[in-house]
């Protein structure tokens, strides 16, 4: 590392969220020990039951919680116990690639307009690409930017996209402070599409930057609680974040997401059914929240709605979707312990 490089990546602290990520999670501390050893990092674990933050204890901070309280909240935790002006937030299933950080912290510092960033993130052992950034339909459904993309289609130069992609995603302390951090209650799923609104409301941009490189161990995927999560999260953000003009303008195109979404729970058969109609109950209970979201968007709120459905996309991602229509039995990324969905 030069020294300007050096320069660039102090007073930056790293936040990894772990819940049993065995393996994974030494692996991705060995490479940012490798290569972001003058940044602070931290490991916030959600109560693993694996004993893998056993394997990093003596190499980096660990704050380990009695229960899960979800991925959002880690993230909270994260920022709090640490001191950095620049904050990253990465899953424990990502292994940085030499030189990852130096752009990143250098390009949410040096302009003052980007909410959030993201490097490039290429699938493990792979050409090809998970994510560059996120693709947001205007009725909250988010998709991964360029997945399955030739690494080389991304170029190198620092590009706008709709929304980040949360394996791994970079913002000032100071933007994160002005929006009060992620929002909790979605324990896990969507909080990067979810926040990606806010700070478009708070009339920030957001990036990919491509030289950027952080690999990730990823295949496209679907499980009922999954569904259920994403679900119930996508809702309760656009009742959140939307003024109610908005929302009546676009119910048809609401209308026809719930019948697509309805479409797929239905050929996904029964567990998938419930999750659905779960996801309206879990919105009817948490309404006071909800409201409390609303008035955080009028305190934030820099530009209309206009504006940010404009950075927004219209047209659906069929590929994707496809995809998880496809797909058949247990999903091999369904976690061994259930999620607390009623949270």
């Amino acid at each position: 590392m030069t020294s300007a490089d050096r320069l660039r990546t102090e007073n930056t602290s790293i936040v990894v969220v772990n819940f049993n990520g065995g393996e994974k999670l030494s692996r991705c501390i060995d490479a940012l020990l490798a290569t972001a050893a003058n940044a602070e990092i931290v490991v916030i674990d959600n109560a693993s039951t694996d004993g893998s933050v056993d394997a990093v204890r003596d190499r980096v901070r660990v704050i380990a919680n009695a229960e899960n309280a979800g991925y959002p909240a880690a993230l909270n935790q994260g920022a709090r116990a640490t001191s950095g002006d620049v904050l990253v937030f990465l899953n424990m299933d990502v292994i940085p690639e030499q030189g990852w950080l130096e752009p990143l912290a250098a390009f949410v510092r040096e302009h003052d307009d980007a909410g959030a960033v993201n490097p490039l993130i290429p699938l493990m052992n792979s050409d090809r690409i998970n994510a560059a950034g996120q693709r947001i339909h205007v009725t909250g459904l988010g998709f991964n930017r360029g997945l399955n993309d030739t690494i080389a289609s991304a170029g190198s130069e620092a590009f706008e996209v709709s929304g980040i992609q949360g394996a791994v995603f970079v913002m000032r302390r100071a933007v994160y402070e002005e929006i009060g951090g992620f929002d909790e209650t979605g324990f896990l799923y969507h909080e990067d599409v979810n926040v990606s609104w806010l700070l478009r409301l708070a009339g920030y941009r957001l990036y990919c930057i491509p030289r950027s490189r952080v690999r990730h161990d990823y295949f496209l995927s679907m499980y009922a609680e999954k569904f259920h999560l994403l679900e119930r999260n996508r809702v309760s953000m656009l009742l959140s974040y939307l003024k109610p003009g908005t929302l009546l303008l676009l119910s048809p195109m609401l209308a026809l997401t719930e019948a697509l979404i309805w479409a797929y729970a239905i050929l996904r058969r029964r567990g998938f059914v419930r999750a659905k109609a779960n996801s309206y109950r879990w919105i009817a209970r948490r309404w006071p929240w909800i409201m409390e979201r609303r008035r955080l968007a009028r305190r934030l709120r820099k530009v209309g709605d206009a504006s940010v459905l404009r950075a927004m996309h219209w047209k659906y991602v069929w590929g994707q979707m496809a995809t998880l229509a496809r797909e058949r039995g247990e999903s091999a990324r369904k976690p061994a312990t259930p999620l607390p969905l009623d949270r």
